[in-house]
């Protein structure tokens, strides 16, 4: 997906249930683009095209128990051709930043994830 640059925002609808006393790290997880994405007047990913993604437990020093949990996104499908790349709910996985909030077990939201 070379037409996404770095920072690009994907809205993506979650639709499968994340627990973190149910889900292991490495659990597999699905999602939708809620919102198309636009570059240069041109939607270069279409609303509803599919998500794939990974629940990762990742070791953090700066986090209290020494661990935190990352939604990461690791390709979508869209109108038939599958597209692998690496997104994550916050750049915190990039940079070392403050991982964000992280919504209840069970609920579903939009999150905007950068690519």
């Amino acid at each position: 997906m070379n037409v996404l640059p770095k920072g690009t925002l994907l809205q993506v609808k979650i639709l499968d249930s994340i627990d973190s006393s149910v889900n292991r790290d490495g659990s597999e997880f699905h999602g939708s683009i809620a919102f198309p994405v636009v570059s240069r007047d041109v939607v270069v990913v279409h609303s509803q095209a599919e998500v794939r993604g990974l629940f990762a437990l990742l070791r953090n020093r700066s986090h209290p128990q020494g661990f935190r949990y990352e939604l990461l996104i690791t390709g979508l499908t869209d109108r038939g051709k599958s597209y692998a790349l690496t997104a994550s709910l916050s750049p915190s996985f990039f940079d070392g930043a403050n991982p964000p909030a992280i919504s209840k077990p069970g609920t579903r939201d939009n999150s905007t994830l950068p690519n």
